[in-house]
């Protein structure tokens, strides 16, 4: 079954380590491209054999990769003459010296840590979309939640108080800052602190922190413990709900010593994307069996809105941002880090 399959090839334990997208090390050699077999794919469409390259994709402790699951046990990958498996990763700097040594072909995860290494002259660049922010019946994927009585109403009451947000120096600080100045707050005065998603609630009932910037599930485990959402810093911030803030990313050698390589995984993830939106039972079972979220959590929650285009103006405003913030200082050109 999928399930048991899935499970022998990640190790929850190894996936659930958090890493910082705040510094990008040990990159110093390039990646080898993997061996190339005869396959019998369609190729994205052609009706001629390709040859088969393999995949190996780190991937993360969430619901962000289950259309990606799902598409391997569907077959699409194979389809398009790609054997593709996964392995833990974690994201951030920790993806982009993975790619970097050649342990592992793809890495999804942020904006930030792929534009950061641009910036100081490692060569990887986005190839697809991984999930976009969403607005269903169950809550937007991103949210800033309080304790229900606070006095905190709106993201300007958050200036001058105390938030805790997975990451610092990356989206989660930028969301936050710019949805309180969005408000007519000044997000500068804000003070943030660094916790991982599954610390926040208690350090937000321990009065540790006036309030959290998360995403789901642990926004929806927040909102079951009683604290309320003042919204979507996220959807705010790029002034679009919709936004397309996590993407898969590749090495530029990779991808030159692979040609075609890229639109046979946007083909495959496409059919991943669409099974999976389409299918959204089938992804909380995903939840369930492979991310071990409790069912009750994982049937409250929305699922994730995947997507495969490329959004450019996140790409823009998350470079913008980092600029502005002193995280880098040397932009790269938006046309160097997507690659056609």
């Amino acid at each position: 079954m999928f399930i048991r399959r899935r499970m022998n090839r990640i190790s929850m334990a190894a996936l659930g380590v958090a890493v910082t997208l705040t510094a990008i090390a040990g990159c110093s050699a390039e990646p080898a491209a993997p061996p190339a077999t005869s396959g019998s794919g369609s190729g994205s469409g052609s009706d001629a054999p390709v040859e088969t390259v393999d995949l190996v994709v780190g991937v993360a402790a969430s619901m962000s990769s289950l259309d990606l699951l799902l598409g391997i046990e569907q077959g699409f990958f194979e389809e398009e003459g790609l054997n593709v498996t996964t392995t833990p990763a974690a994201t951030g700097a920790a993806g982009v010296t993975a790619l970097i040594n050649g342990e592992i072909q793809v890495a999804l995860g942020g904006l930030s840590g792929t534009i950061t290494a641009a910036s100081q002259g490692i060569p990887v660049a986005f190839v697809s979309g991984g999930i976009a922010d969403t607005e269903s019946e169950e809550g937007s994927w991103y949210g800033t939640l309080v304790e229900e009585g606070s006095g905190i109403e709106s993201f300007a009451d958050l200036e001058g108080k105390t938030v805790a947000v997975n990451s610092l120096n990356c989206c989660w600080d930028f969301w936050t800052r710019e949805a309180i100045n969005a408000d007519g707050g000044d997000g500068s005065k804000v003070q943030l602190v660094q916790l991982p998603f599954a610390q926040q609630a208690q350090a937000l009932a321990d009065g540790q922190v006036d309030a959290i910037t998360t995403q789901q599930p642990f926004a929806k485990q927040a909102e079951l413990q009683g604290f309320v959402s003042i919204g979507d810093p996220a959807a705010i911030a790029y002034d679009d709900p919709e936004n397309g803030n996590t993407n898969y990313f590749m090495a530029k050698q990779f991808v030159e010593e692979n040609p075609g390589v890229v639109e046979r995984w946007r083909a495959a993830l496409q059919k991943s994307a669409d099974y999976a939106n389409e299918n959204p039972d089938a992804v909380r079972q995903a939840a369930i069996d492979i991310v071990e979220l409790d069912p009750e959590l994982v049937e409250a929650a929305p699922v994730p809105n995947f997507v495969v285009d490329i959004d450019r103006n996140a790409i823009e405003k998350e470079l913008s941002w980092l600029v502005d913030y002193g995280v880098i200082q040397n932009a790269p050109e938006i046309d160097d880090i997507i690659i056609p």
